[in-house]
């Protein structure tokens, strides 16, 4: 009996077991892969340092250290632009040193404009690109500024830094892509599928009147995330051998055909709010039926697609919609009552319908473009603008010029002081000036860094003096140092503690300083920690006094970028500009959720005020494209009048200039419909699409008013 009872339970206990492995991998295993490989590829540049007799074998360490990742992609994309900045900042130093050898003063004065062009760059772009020159600017520093005094120096001490670095990137590309690899691609496919079937929901649940706008404005939050993160993967999926790499242009694609389907679906929402405030307007029964009959087209019997496979049924259906759309919308006109106020009624109609109909086109585009996913094969997708980032100008100026009277301030006083350690403070406050100037949170980046050092230091003296100076060859030095980084690994691994656990690792590679003849100097060691933690000090004193409103993530600046970018869409050139322009605006949005808890009010108004700005600019891009087409001198005159009013609007938003921008949208509206009545068939549908653009502007325009009055009125 018993062991029948004992036979029963094995296949339950089995499950259960192999459930709790499953659990465990998917968490914790994957911390312990994550240790496994870092310290694997750290002893292996280690040693290889060591065996190839390299002067600084300790920075073949660190470098494994600082690029390490879970996803191997992302090693290989940072090792790429770590290598490259590594390079351009080794030229930057020979050239500098090379004319300025004599005159110490103006080397350090170039180093610091060097610097400081290199940390504004980064700032500006925060992709991987934005880490090369991070590096491109610290490099060159660590280089110049020991051959101050030995200029001659300069070059062997060039070689060596790219000899090093590079074999740090060799061994970290090596191990992570063959011991338990973990690719980005995965996880890119993972945000693809799920996107589409959150966004195909969220359209289904507004067309059948069951969003709030308020929800509806913190998807947008949500999506911008959503898109600058894809972007990021799939320029980390790029550098990895799979499918995913063909395919970086056509996830390009699901980008931009899924930011063209949002505005246009958020734009449709806003519209239908305002037509259903008006209790006696029939529009809301006229355009309810085909609203529904969109969202049964979104999907199957069962639901939206959950694969790409799946979406088949999706473009199909799409398909069919659009071939018989034009009798349904004409249908529903008919049933417009007669009259003056139906003249009204009809200019919302038929701004609705024509932002319903450019949604079914580009929805059906975006459903296109998930469904080929499904292909063996990649789609042939035309070349689209390369996503770019909307950081503000501002913050891109204080960051750069952070960095260089940081290292122009404290090179000086380490010039003048006969502290021979003083320069690892110069060197360090300078790399953290420039890896946390994209930081939204700089001040608490280096203060995590900080605190990583701070636990670091009295760890590295324990493994130096206490474990290793006992040791004797690579083996007892490897196991003497594994405990001390794994620790640190760990804490990298855990999202809270990142910063934690790269200061911790850094510092100790580094106060360590893996040498062939190692030298226990105590006094050099405590020289040394006293300086790496003063130099991080004043790197988080140098962001608390200079600028410190100046940082990424500013509402000031996200607020005040987000009319300029309006204002660039008036007269910016028009090929791309669409694209670019909505690449910008998402990307300010995406810096808004950076904003704390307690800034949930302001990131609401600078929310609803980006998404206005969103509509208003690809608006006016539309018109700005139907008058450079456009053959008749009249309408490009009165298109371009329309279009130099907005413009000197959003350059000086003003009450004054709001209303003049309003008169003007309603002055041009009669003007328009008089070209369209002698318009031929093909231009006709162009005037009648700048019509309702027109509409659309001139009532956001007469929200953005409303909205300011009540305002007043609140405040007064």
């Amino acid at each position: 009996m018993a062991a029948a009872r004992l036979a029963g339970w094995r296949p339950l206990l089995s499950q259960a077991l192999r459930g709790g492995f499953h659990d465990w991998l998917r968490l914790d295993g994957e911390r312990w892969i994550f240790i496994l490989k870092t310290l694997l590829a750290a002893f292996a540049a280690l040693w290889l340092a060591f065996r190839l007799g390299f002067d600084s074998p300790g920075t073949a360490l660190i470098t494994v250290l600082i690029v390490s990742s879970p996803q191997s992609g992302l090693v290989l994309e940072k090792g790429f632009y770590r290598l490259l900045g590594t390079l351009a900042g080794s030229a930057a130093a020979l050239v500098l040193v090379g004319m300025l050898a004599s005159q110490p003063v103006l080397l350090l004065a170039a180093l610091s404009l060097w610097v400081g062009l290199c940390a504004g760059y980064a700032t500006l772009y925060r992709n991987s690109r934005s880490y090369g020159c991070v590096l491109a600017g610290y490099t060159a520093c660590i280089i110049a500024l020991p051959a101050i005094g030995q200029p001659l120096a300069v070059f062997d001490l060039a070689v060596t830094r790219v000899s090093e670095i590079s074999l740090g990137l060799i061994c970290s590309a090596v191990v992570y892509d063959i011991v338990f690899p973990r690719y980005q691609a995965d996880q890119v496919i993972s945000t693809v599928r799920g996107r589409y079937l959150r966004f195909t929901l969220l359209c289904q649940d507004a067309l059948a009147q069951k969003l709030h706008a308020r929800d509806l404005e913190q998807a947008q939050l949500k999506f911008a995330a959503d898109i600058a993160a894809l972007e990021a993967g799939r320029a980390t999926a790029f550098f990895e051998a799979g499918h995913v790499r063909s395919r970086s242009n056509q996830l390009h694609a699901f980008n931009a055909t899924f930011m063209a389907a949002l505005t246009t679906f958020h734009t449709l929402h806003r519209q239908m709010e305002r037509l259903r405030r008006d209790a006696d307007s029939p529009l809301p029964g006229l355009l309810l039926p085909l609203f529904a009959e969109v969202a049964a087209m979104l999907s199957e019997a069962d639901g939206p697609a959950r694969t790409a496979a799946e979406a088949k049924g999706t473009v199909a259906q799409l398909g069919r919609l659009r071939a018989g759309w034009p009798r349904r919308v004409a249908a529903a006109r008919e049933q417009l009552l007669q009259g003056e106020e139906a003249e009204r009624w009809r200019i919302d109609f038929d701004t609705a319908t024509e932002l319903l109909t450019r949604f079914i086109e580009e929805m059906h585009a975006f459903a296109g473009v998930y469904h080929g996913f499904a292909s063996k094969t990649p789609q042939q997708i035309s070349a689209l603008a390369a996503y770019t980032p909307g950081t503000p100008l501002p913050v891109a100026v204080a960051g750069g010029l952070r960095a260089a009277l940081t290292l122009g301030a404290l090179s000086v006083a380490w010039y003048w002081l006969a502290w021979p350690s003083a320069l690892e403070a110069v060197l360090l406050a300078t790399v953290l000036c420039c890896l946390a100037a994209s930081s939204p949170r700089p001040v608490l980046m280096v203060k995590q860094f900080l605190t990583g050092f701070a636990l670091g230091t009295p760890l590295a003296y324990a493994c130096m003096f206490w474990v290793l100076s006992q040791t004797d060859g690579f083996p007892l030095l490897a196991a003497g140092m594994l405990p001390f980084l794994a620790l640190g690994c760990y804490l990298k691994c855990l999202p809270k503690y990142a910063g934690v656990g790269a200061g911790m690792t850094i510092v100790l590679a580094h106060a360590i300083s893996p040498q062939n003849h190692m030298n226990y100097d105590v006094v050099s060691f405590l020289n040394g920690s006293i300086a790496r933690i003063l130099g991080l000090a004043l790197s988080a004193a140098f962001f608390q006094l200079v600028l410190p409103e100046h940082t990424m993530g500013s509402p000031r600046h996200i607020a005040a970028a987000l009319w300029r970018e309006a204002r660039r869409a008036c007269d910016a050139k028009l090929p791309h500009l669409k694209q670019r322009y909505e690449n910008r605006i998402r990307d300010l949005l995406n810096q808004l959720n950076t904003l704390s808890p307690a800034q949930a009010e302001l990131k609401q108004a600078i929310t609803s005020q980006a998404i206005t700005l969103l509509e208003l600019g690809l608006a006016v891009i539309n018109l700005r494209a139907l008058t450079a087409e456009s053959p008749s001198a009249q309408l490009r005159a009165d298109l371009e009048h329309a279009v130099t009013q907005l413009a000197r609007y959003f350059a000086a938003p003003s009450p004054e200039r709001l209303q003049q921008a309003i008169a003007t949208m309603r002055a041009t509206g009669p003007t328009l419909r008089v070209h369209l009545a002698l318009a031929e068939p093909e231009r006709a549908a162009r005037i009648q699409r700048a019509l309702a653009d027109l509409h659309l502007i001139h009532t956001s325009l007469l929200d953005v008013a409303e909205a300011a009055a009540q305002g007043t009125d609140h405040d007064s």
